[in-house]
Parts: C-alpha cells; structure tokens; sequence
C-alpha cells in the first residue's frame, strides 16, 4: 500500500510494501542461519538414541472462543480544496483525529489556488484521475455532475450532519432535487452597522427608517443601501417569493406577481431610509470613511470593514422585519462533494471520512480561523449548543444567516440576475411601470432560459 503523509505542506510517499518485504527478507536469512548453526553442533557420524518415556493419556485441550475477524477499514482519501495554509490545518487535524480510528486509511491532500481549482479538477477527471473529496463553491455542483465527475447523496442517510446545519446553506447543496454538495462554510450578503453612528440595531423596517433618518447629517449618512440583483434579490424570498421553481423556471409571477411588486416597493422605499447604489462601491467607501450608518454588503468583507471603522464600532445586524416578512440577504455555501472516484472504493472511506469533517470540534475550528462555519444558530454555545466560536464576527454572521436565503445552484440564475438588473434599472432610473417591469422581467427570463436549454448539447 502506498500512501502519503505531509510534512509542512510537502507530500511525502511512504511505501509499506516495500517496508515489509525487507523486513521479511531480513527474517527468512537469520532463521536460515539459526537452523544451520543449531543442526550441525554434533559429531558427524555419531548416532544418537534417546530413551523414551511411557505413553502418558491425553489431556482433553479445551478450544478457544474465536472472536471475530475485525474488519480493517483501509485505503486512500484525496482531497482537494482551496483553502489557505491556517484554515487547511483545521484539515489535518480532522486528518489526525480520524487516523487514531481508523490507522490503515492514509490521505492525498492537495491545495489548488482557488482560480485554478474548477479547471485542474476537470482535466484531472477527464483523464480518469482526481480526487475523492472536493470542497469547492456549491454553484460548482451542477455543472461537474452534468459531466460525471460527481455522484449526488442518494440514500446516504445526512441527519446526523443537517441537523446542525443552515438551512438556507443546504438548499445551496441541492441540483434539480439531488443532493451533490453538503455545506461545511458559507458566505454572503448581510447587513453592516457603525455602532458610533447607530448604537441600536433596528428590528424592523420601519425602525430602520426611524434610526437612519435621524443620523442623516452634514457628511454622514444613516444607511446607503444597494439595490442591484445580488444585493437585493434575497429580499423577494425574505418577502415570501420564488425566483425559480423545482424545474428551474421562473416562478416570481406567483399570486399574479404579488411578492415581485412588493419586492420592488421596498427598493423604492429605500430612497426613504438614506442613500442608495446600483453596482457602485461608494457605500463601501462611505462606510470605510465612518460616514454610513448602514450598508448591504458581503460577509467577506467584514475584516477589511473591522480595521477600517474599527473591530467595537463593528456590527452584522439581523435583518429586521418588513410588512409579514423580512430583508434577507443571499447565502452561498462551499460544500463537500463526493467524485465519480468513490465509486471504486469498497469501504467507502471518503463518505466515512466526509461525516468527521462536521463533529462538533472541527466546526468550532473552522470558526476560530476565519471561515463561517454552515451551522444553525442553535448549535452556538451561547444558544445552548456545544460549537463555541471566538470571533464575533463570526458568531453575528451566522445569526445573520438564519433568516437568510439559498442562492440557488443552477444554472439558470445567470440569466436571472442579468435580466433582473436590467428591469431593475429601468424601474429606478428610468420609471418603468412595475407590474409592467415583473412581466417583461418574466418573458425574457423564460425565453433565455427555453433558448439556453435547446442550444444545450445533451450530457453523456
């Protein structure tokens, strides 16, 4: 057996076989010397009689209880993923804890740069190579599933794992209602507050409006909201709408465009809360400088926001309530996927493996070195549960998640959001009629998406 142990990121072979051959070798030549030394030690020529001694009966020679063969669980986990040399030793230490379990599984750990990893991945499983396990973004899925290189969950039984998880952060793992990915982080939009400018976190909108109006004052802004798709479109499910349906098709003209228009009510009536962007980053500087009380921004950005307005003046508020639903933000999620290469394996080692990476320790590692673990508030200690994390921003992002929503993992949602920004920019700027707006929004949409599908050469 050949495996591979790592020694300060370099992969180093360790061959067993080769081990053992010369070991054995080794003990064949000194048996083969003792028993030449041990038969030639008399006289040659002499013989030896030696007396014998009565026959005496046989004692009855109880047998042993056998145990049971154990089943030795071994083979090679390869695991590929984009994660940087603090957070990867999170890795190898799951690495380490399950090997104590299971010592004759040895691991292939290889780090590709993040905008490598979609590429290196294809060719290497093109050519019948790659990993077992890949933890990419869960958009990914779909398109590596439609080329074989992924096989989705099926009946592998996840509860034990989604219990502890963001529900928002599964649905991101789901392709046309197959499994393909389970979330370990997630990522996303949520809302920013410069607790010297707002000291209160606002529990609705209309509270929102209240507290940022009231800080609005020469050079400084209460809230300067941005209102392109990716920024805004969580709202329009926060509200209780669909983008798409199961099969992938536009789904917001339920209710004769119900949600849509109240989607498109509250971007208006962000104009009454404070500034607002489309696709700009002068909300971001604004906030930089200290002069924005609130922002809509993504959740990478909070270290850079940290050491800018510093890390106590710093808070990822909750979005508030709005009418019988609420603001939410996007949530994205980088899952664990099980290759075509796993189909090999007898033990199914990579599954067993990929259930360690989500034990109680590893999330809280994950948290205490910069990523967002893809759990559920409820699983915090502070809320009762048993993942204690230390970085606040952190802890505030998940809180911020629960109320979020998936952005979905098809392919579809490319020609969502273009579209969506191009009504959207009409509305604002220009004053489209917004029923007018969702319709046309609508039919362009479907027929992308039918031209898109009909172009589409059929998967293998």
């Amino acid at each position: 057996m050949v495996g591979w142990v790592y020694n300060q990121g370099v992969r180093i072979q360790w061959n067993r076989t080769s081990w053992f051959i010369t070991t054995v070798q080794r003990l064949v030549f000194l048996l083969l010397g003792f028993s030449l030394a041990s038969g030639g030690c008399g006289p040659v020529g002499q013989i030896q009689t030696t007396e014998m001694p009565p026959t005496a009966s046989p004692t009855p020679i109880p047998s042993p209880t056998l145990s049971p063969t154990p089943n030795i669980i071994e083979g090679t986990v390869t695991i590929w993923h984009s994660w940087d040399e603090t957070q990867r030793s999170i890795l190898f230490r799951t690495i380490s804890v399950f090997q104590s379990t299971y010592p004759q599984v040895q691991f292939d750990v290889l780090y590709v740069p993040a905008l490598d990893l979609a590429t290196r991945f294809e060719e290497a499983m093109s050519q019948g190579a790659g990993p077992t396990i890949l933890i990419a973004p869960a958009q990914w899925g779909g398109r590596f599933y439609e080329q074989g290189f992924l096989v989705d969950f099926g009946n592998r039984n996840l509860d034990s794992i989604t219990t502890l998880l963001n529900q928002a952060a599964l649905e991101t793992g789901v392709y046309y209602g197959k499994r393909l990915s389970v979330p370990i982080t997630m990522n996303g939009v949520v809302l920013y507050r410069n607790k010297t400018i707002l000291p209160t976190a606002a529990q609705t909108f209309e509270q929102m409006r209240a507290f940022a109006t009231t800080a609005t004052q020469a050079g400084t802004v209460g809230a300067d909201l941005e209102r392109s798709f990716f920024f805004s479109g969580g709202h329009l499910l926060g509200l209780g709408g669909l983008l798409l349906n199961a099969e992938g098709l536009p789904g917001f003209q339920q209710d004769d465009y119900r949600y849509a228009l109240e989607w498109l009510d509250l971007l208006k009536a962000f104009e009454q809360v404070g500034v607002t962007e489309f696709n700009s980053d002068n909300d971001l500087r604004l906030f930089q400088e200290g002069r924005a009380g609130l922002i809509v921004e993504g959740s990478w950005n909070r270290y850079l926001l940290a050491g800018e307005v510093g890390p106590l003046n710093l808070a990822i508020d909750p979005w508030p309530t709005y009418k019988t639903g609420r603001l939410a933000g996007f949530v994205q999620s980088e899952g664990v996927f099980l290759t075509r290469q796993t189909l090999n394996e007898e033990d199914e080692i990579s599954w067993l493996f990929l259930q360690s990476l989500f034990s109680p320790e590893a999330l809280s590692n994950l948290g205490n070195v910069g990523l967002i673990p893809a759990i559920g508030t409820e699983q915090l200690v502070e809320n009762g549960g048993v993942i204690n994390i230390g970085d606040p921003f952190v802890t505030q992002s998940i809180v911020a998640f629960e109320s979020g929503v998936a952005y979905p993992s098809l392919p579809e949602m490319e020609i969502v959001e273009k579209q969506m920004d191009v009504i959207l920019r009409a509305v604002f700027f220009q004053g489209m009629n917004q029923r007018a707006a969702m319709q046309q929004a609508y039919e362009r949409i479907l027929a992308d998406i039918n031209a898109q599908r009909s172009s589409s050469t059929p998967s293998p």
